[in-house]
């Protein structure tokens, strides 16, 4: 599978659980969960590939969409 092909499916990943996962502690822990196991994947699937997936190239998608969910995870929570 390409690379570009990957990167769209990332991504539309991101927006479906930046969209749908509301809870703050879900957010909170699946963000931390996806840093942990994308950072453990950079190191140990550096060249594996399964499905046509690069495995290496999830686990950084897996890191950027922690981050990004970490950074926005009281998106949801009422102010006040």
């Amino acid at each position: 599978m390409s690379d570009i092909t990957q990167m769209v499916i990332a991504l539309v990943l991101y927006f479906l659980l930046d969209r749908f996962v509301k809870s703050y502690r879900l957010r909170k822990w699946l963000a931390l969960l996806l840093v942990a196991v994308g950072a453990v994947g950079c190191v140990a699937a550096s060249q594996v590939r399964i499905l046509g997936f690069d495995l290496a190239l999830s686990a950084i998608f897996a890191v950027a969409l922690g981050i990004g969910l970490f950074l926005k995870r009281r998106r949801f929570e009422p102010i006040g």
